[in-house]
């Protein structure tokens, strides 16, 4: 197989070609995979790029059900469809002890997280924060873990 007839299969395989256009989210998501989230605007571009799909149609397919973000691989969120929530969850159902494994190597305690958990649901009663503002709202609760 060339170069080129490899790069065409990728283009389709992923629905960058036009395949998926007027495809719903949930299909989009279904068909080229999950979309990593992390918190960024990464299945935000996926959606669009392959079908068009806007934040807001994004967004109310979000709270229809259709996809949502789940904790799944890798200890990472994605956005998936609502035919692999439990697929995601249940990979993502190991992982979530894994961050608190990581700051106990570094002297964080679980009384420690819950603490800061407790305080940062607290400040966000008032109203959304960036992290600055979560670390100014929090105080003691949150600390500098170093640069690492």
């Amino acid at each position: 197989m060339d170069q080129s007839t490899l790069r065409a299969w990728w283009a389709h395989r992923q629905g960058l070609d036009g395949s998926f256009t007027q495809a719903s989210s949930e299909v989009i998501l279904d068909r080229s995979g999950w979309a990593r989230s992390v918190g960024g605007a990464n299945p935000y571009l996926t959606l669009y790029a392959r079908a068009g799909v806007s934040r807001e149609q994004a967004d109310g397919d979000a709270a229809a059900l259709r996809i949502h973000e789940l904790p799944s691989a890798r200890g990472c969120t994605y956005v998936v469809p609502a035919s692999d929530f439990a697929l995601a969850l249940r990979c993502g159902r190991d992982a979530a002890q894994t961050p608190l494994k990581v700051a106990a190597k570094i002297g964080v305690t679980a009384k420690e997280v819950d603490a800061l958990c407790e305080a940062i649901a607290t400040s966000l009663k008032k109203g959304p924060l960036d992290p600055d503002g979560i670390r100014e709202a929090t105080g003691g609760a949150s600390r500098s873990l170093g640069a690492e």
